[in-house]
């Protein structure tokens, strides 16, 4: 029996652990040095002025969305295929409105935008699904037009481009998450990407509390203490946060983890296009794949064929998230059918290519794949 092929796997040795064990013995513990130099590194590998570190993606979504201003009843238009929960989650908990369309393969239909369009429309917010992208010509024209706000999940899709421009640097903000499945990992954590610094610090407060000081100085040397008496300037609240913050362990686990990532991706994308090719499928060379999607109208016999030849598989997330109990809950405004989100949930499933796979690996789980479609 084949040691099992697990869709994902967190990739570190002493490297890390040493940069952990160092940050314990720095005598920082919360966000600190090593965080602020994560950041800075971060934000530099993306293309972005400024990162932000918090402790998860989900929550990068959730700053993201109340960095912007969005107030409560506002409406943001999404997709409802392929969605993570997290992603709705983080409207509704910040008071907003979601409106769904359908996808368009993968990703969100950018011609079906139009119809979500409505006087309470304020934002755009898609995940680059796997990696994939959906027609960003299409949708930057959309929100300047409109004037609406752009948000971009790229949990899935670091290093990923659209016409050569890194996916991670469209919109006004972009969301990064480091659990263990991604491209990198700090354990949990996540980054919030933007270029204007108003934003910047708009989304540091949210992040730290809701406080006001957003010199971002360390160990309470903030630069303006008492310049709102009878307040220390780093007691003072001027929006409602939460502590979101990255620990400084993660963080250096982290910054290990950045100089591994171009090898990461390279890895990803080698092991992406020899499946397509084995497969006989399009290959697009500009996609830094979280895993390969797969579509069979025998989803449920193939995931378990595979999973028995030691193959790890998943369904695309919640396939179309408004078929699940919890947001049956929820006020819903659905613009289009959704009919590609249901062939999604119905057919869609994936497959692992990360970089912890070999040559080898990837032909067995070709192989397998196609045993699963001459059956058909």
């Amino acid at each position: 029996m084949r040691i099992p092929l697990t869709y994902a796997k967190a990739i570190y040795d002493d490297k890390e652990i040493n940069a952990v064990v160092n940050s314990l013995k720095s005598g920082y513990l919360s966000s600190g040095p090593e965080t602020k130099a994560f950041e800075k590194e971060f934000a530099e590998f993306c293309g972005r002025k400024y990162a932000l570190a918090v402790n998860s993606g989900s929550v990068a979504d959730f700053v993201a969305l109340q960095a912007l201003g969005l107030k409560k009843g506002d409406e943001v238009i999404t997709n409802a295929g392929f969605a993570f929960p997290t992603t709705i989650a983080s409207m509704i908990y910040a008071g907003l409105q979601p409106v769904f369309i359908d996808n368009k393969g993968l990703c969100i239909d950018p011609d079906l935008i139009k119809y979500a369009i409505g006087p309470k429309t304020k934002a755009i917010m898609f995940a680059f699904t796997l990696g994939f992208s959906p027609d960003m010509d299409k949708i930057v024209a959309i929100a300047k037009k409109h004037n609406l706000k752009l948000i971009g999940d790229c949990c899935d899709a670091v290093g990923s481009t659209y016409k050569g421009k890194r996916v991670e640097t469209f919109g006004d903000v972009s969301t990064i998450s480091f659990y263990p499945a991604h491209h990198m990992t700090t354990g949990e954590g996540g980054m919030v990407l933007m270029d204007d610094e108003k934003l910047y610090r708009e989304a540091m407060g949210i992040r730290d509390w809701g406080r006001d000081c957003t010199c971002g100085s360390i160990l309470g040397s903030c630069k303006n203490r008492y310049e709102h008496p009878p307040f220390d300037h780093r007691y003072y609240y001027t929006r409602l946060g939460l502590n979101f913050k990255m620990s400084e362990m993660q963080s250096a686990f982290g910054r290990v983890q950045l100089t591994r990532l171009p090898e990461f991706i390279k890895k990803r994308k080698e092991n992406y296009k020899l499946m397509a090719e084995l497969l006989g499928e399009e290959y697009n060379p500009e996609v830094s794949a979280f895993a390969y999607p797969i579509f069979s109208k025998n989803k449920e016999k193939d995931m378990a064929y595979l999973n028995s030849v030691g193959i790890d598989t998943r369904t695309m997330f919640a396939g179309n998230v408004l078929k699940h109990p919890a947001f049956q809950k929820i006020s819903l405004l659905i613009a289009t059918g959704l009919d590609e989100a249901d062939r999604i949930l119905d057919e869609g499933y994936f497959v692992g290519i990360g970089p912890h796979l070999n040559k080898e690996d990837i032909l067995f789980i070709a192989k397998e794949i196609k045993k699963c479609r001459a059956l058909i």
